[in-house]
């Protein structure tokens, strides 16, 4: 009996099924500096910033010495394609919390997330994320 389906395009299948349920941003991951407004930026020195991406959820968390994080921004998100929409919540302040909606690109490479594109109030915006968890 012939098998069905050979080693090579078993392999060839499984990439591409394993591709397909990837999510590319899944997990924990800190600011490391951007571009705003074409001005480069380094991250702060003085806290951290980690947002932590579930299956379509994320919360974003400030990280400040020896205390409690706090949770700044949640939401939810969706990825098509190369784009990533980002539906949040801008939790502490209390005045802006509307849903905003704001898709950025995004490319993953190994530890490395870029994110860039508008905000809301017109910044041109390309930020930088490491992976830590």
């Amino acid at each position: 009996m012939k098998p069905l389906i050979t080693g090579s395009l078993a392999v060839l299948i499984l990439l591409l099924v394993s591709g397909c349920s990837s999510n590319a941003v899944e997990g924990k991951w800190q600011y490391d500096g951007g571009i705003y407004n074409g001005k480069a930026r380094n991250a702060a020195t003085e806290f951290l910033m980690q947002r932590t991406y579930k299956s379509n959820t994320y919360e974003a968390f400030l990280l400040e010495g020896q205390a409690e994080p706090e949770l700044y921004n949640s939401g939810t998100y969706e990825i098509k394609r190369d784009s990533i929409l980002i539906t949040s919540k801008f939790s502490t302040q209390p005045s802006q919390n509307d849903n905003v909606t704001i898709a950025y690109k995004f490319k993953a490479e190994g530890n490395r997330l870029t994110t860039s594109g508008v905000l809301p109030n017109g910044m041109v915006v390309e930020e930088y994320w490491k992976m830590v968890e």
